[in-house]
């Protein structure tokens, strides 16, 4: 027998793990990125001091903003997730 509710939990698992695989390779890019930065900037090959300090600033500021994001979504597909996980009940 068709279960709708099942294919819609199935599709939103499935919608889940795409986003969680996503944010795992956008972490990981950001966490390269930095190192490379931060590599570039120990061995002064960057510029001056000013430089130096913007660069790490911006990267913390996109770390900050990425975990900021990555935690609201989070919270969100929480809430999604109770939404699509409970039963229906019978006759509706």
């Amino acid at each position: 027998m068709f279960d709708g509710h099942e294919m819609i939990r199935d599709m939103f698992n499935l919608n889940k793990s795409y986003w969680l695989n996503t944010m795992e390779m956008m972490s990981a890019f950001q966490n390269q990125t930095g190192k490379i930065w931060n590599t570039l900037l120990d061995q002064g090959a960057v510029g001056q001091q000013e430089g130096k300090k913007m660069l790490q600033d911006w990267l913390n500021r996109t770390k900050q903003a990425q975990d900021q994001f990555a935690e609201t979504m989070e919270k969100n597909w929480e809430k999604a997730e109770a939404s699509f996980t409970t039963t229906p009940k019978a006759g509706k």
